[in-house]
């Protein structure tokens, strides 16, 4: 019998360590809700806060778009620089997210307190606008790099990018449920205590998700970069085709796709004339990115993630078109909102998998680990497309003349249409196109991580590396 005891002995304690890792990915993944509920919520309500509470032109709340579109372009670098100095003095990834969680989490306070502060001069906007920017740049890029070394298996990093956006729609959730509301409620009410009040809330459950996160998420076996492959820095090498074809997917990711869900606010009230259907839809797109990511997360250990990306562009693609002719019919918008959910859950969640892997492939090609590089380079074209996108909305609605609070002329809701539809399809359609050329798939990789361990075996380092030991240590 003792065979047979010391099997069920392994057996469990496979089980044990197989939900300890897992657990250890979720732990990870939830740092997701606290920088969707701040990030993602700021996104889609600045810019509907600065035109219809504070009475910024649409052209003015543009231009401090742009600003923090610059901001984005030197504060993600700087975070990276930063967080690589931080390494090489033994303070990894996680600790840098428990030191500036408390930080961001203020900036966003402050920021949502500016109307009851009673600065409304936009260049006191801006510095609110900047120092939130800056502070959320150092929690995002150990946090997004940190992904690159809990697993090296191609297939478990795709479902992490799923616990990921699981952990996003939820935020996404609270912002229907709550943030939004509050802020339409506010620019009817110039109810700016509460305006205040939600702010504050909101960053304390900012600061204390990423502290838990980054506490929690550690213990593990986290994966040790090849030591044949050091020297990371953000000068990433722009002449590889894997690093510009990320770059246009985040620009896609950034630009065009987020579009829908910036303009859902001014189509819901100014186009389909159903102020109230705003939440809903809202909604019913969580819904559709809950659905998605169940759906998608069991789809990445069966086909590779490039497809399965493509995939979700035809599907928000297909579901944007069905939203567009059912315009006059506000009871199917709610459905058609589902199906560009399912779509989108794809098109936020699988770049970032994509991404890790091909961490691993550019140090197979250059002989160098650009892991922090590359994240910080990702998060510096998709944050500055996300901020153009914005201030393109600003001044678009500036040009064709947009007036808080009226009825719009036709030029201005066909602007507004163009903006919320057809740039997202169009968007969709050429990520299509272009991941047709990615040929990363799970098969591929894994001969990389071989080809970079019998490396490592083959030179291995003669001195110190930036990595240390533990990747992670410092908390």
């Amino acid at each position: 019998m003792q065979p047979s005891e010391d099997r069920g002995s392994l057996f469990r304690g496979g089980r044990i360590a197989a939900v300890a890792r897992e657990s250890r990915l979720f732990a990870y993944s939830s740092g997701n809700f606290g920088k969707g509920l701040v990030f993602a919520g700021a996104d889609l309500t600045i810019m509907f806060l600065l035109t219809d509470l504070l009475k910024l032109s649409a052209t003015a709340a543009g231009t401090l778009m742009l600003m923090a579109l610059a901001g984005d372009l030197v504060f993600d670098l700087l975070a990276a620089v930063l967080v690589i100095r931080l390494r090489r003095s033994g303070r990894g990834y996680r600790w840098m997210v428990v030191a500036g969680a408390i930080p961001c989490g203020a900036a966003f306070a402050l920021l949502y307190a500016m109307p009851a502060l009673g600065a409304h001069q936009g260049w006191m906007l801006a510095c609110a606008l900047l120092v939130f920017r800056g502070a959320y740049a150092v929690i995002d890029v150990p946090h997004n790099a940190l992904m690159a070394q809990i697993t090296s298996d191609s297939r478990t990093r795709g479902r992490v990018s799923g616990y990921r956006l699981l952990f996003s729609t939820g935020s996404a959730l609270v912002v229907a449920l709550a943030l939004t509301p509050l802020v339409q409620q506010a620019a009817l009410d110039r109810a700016f205590d509460t305006l205040t009040m939600t702010g504050i809330i909101a960053g304390a459950v900012f600061a204390f998700t990423m502290s838990v996160c980054a506490l929690t998420s550690g213990g593990g076996a986290y994966l040790r970069p090849a030591q044949g492959s050091t020297g990371d820095g953000v000068a990433v090498p722009l002449g590889n085709r894997l690093v510009l074809g990320m770059a246009a997917i985040a620009v896609i990711t950034g630009l065009a796709v987020p579009t829908f869900g910036r303009m859902l606010l001014y189509i819901g009230t100014y186009v389909v004339d159903r102020p109230d259907l705003v939440g809903s839809l809202l909604l019913a797109l969580t819904l559709g990115q809950f659905i998605g990511v169940l759906g998608w997360t069991s789809l990445t250990g069966r086909f590779n993630k490039s497809r399965l990306l493509a995939l979700g562009h035809g599907v928000g693609a297909a579901g944007l078109i069905l939203f567009a002719l059912c315009l006059r019919r506000p009871d199917i918008l709610p459905g058609c909102a589902v199906l560009i959910g399912m779509g989108l859950a794809s098109v936020y969640m699988l770049p970032w998998g994509l991404l890790a892997d091909a961490v691993d492939f550019v140090a197979w090609r250059h002989h160098r680990r650009f892991e922090t590089g590359l994240f910080a380079f990702y998060l510096v074209v998709v944050k500055a497309s996300g901020a153009a996108s914005t201030a393109l909305i600003g001044w678009s609605l500036g040009w064709l003349g947009y007036v808080p609070g009226e009825i719009q002329a036709m030029p201005v809701r066909a602007g507004m249409l163009g903006l919320g539809l057809g740039l997202p399809i169009a968007g969709c359609l050429s990520a299509i196109v272009l991941l047709r050329f990615f040929d990363i798939g799970h098969a591929r990789h894994a001969g990389v991580l071989a080809a970079l361990a019998r490396r490592s075996r083959a030179c291995p380092p003669k001195g110190p590396t930036q990595s240390g030991a533990e990747p992670v240590s410092g908390l």
